[in-house]
């Protein structure tokens, strides 16, 4: 199969959005991975100083919130903030490598691109029927990128049919 050699300006737009969320995934991780400790022990102390206003909780003596629980409880959610932020930046690594097939007219970042816009869709009828109707935006542009992939001229760019002469 031949690739047509001029990049459809619409594929062009696609790859930078991918750009953008690539991007704005990574910092939001790097974000995370800074301020969430500095966060989470922010919020700890304050907590602990308020249930001591609040009620009369003495923590130094009988009435003291375990210093293991509190532990606990931080440490879990700074390693479900990790987690969720090094799952962040995979994400936005691979979408910074979509654009690249993108632009380069890979054929594996068509079928990516393809994927990941039904199952935005998918997700999005989901949260839609869940009450989450702001969903029906993403539902709608992850429509028109699927409709627009599917075209006679951009199928060719990524050659997956024959370029009529």
């Amino acid at each position: 199969m031949e690739k047509r050699t001029n990049r459809p300006h619409g594929v062009t737009i696609v790859a930078i959005l991918m750009i953008i969320n690539g991007i704005i995934l990574i910092a939001g991780a790097v974000f995370t991975i800074y301020f969430v400790p500095i966060l989470v022990d922010q919020i700890t102390g304050t907590l602990t100083r308020n249930m001591t206003v609040s009620f009369g909780l003495n923590l130094t003596d009988g009435n003291e919130i375990s210093p293991q629980i509190v532990a606990s409880i931080t440490d879990t959610i700074i390693t479900i903030a990790m987690i969720t932020a090094a799952i962040g930046i995979a994400i936005g690594i691979a979408c910074l490598l979509l654009s690249w097939g993108l632009f380069m007219a890979k054929g594996w970042s068509w079928v990516v691109t393809v994927i990941l816009a039904i199952i935005s869709i998918v997700f999005g009828l989901m949260a839609v029927g869940g009450g989450g109707f702001v969903n029906i935006i993403s539902i709608i542009i992850s429509g028109l990128i699927l409709y627009y992939l599917y075209r006679p001229t951009v199928k060719a760019y990524f050659g997956r049919v024959k370029i009529p002469r």
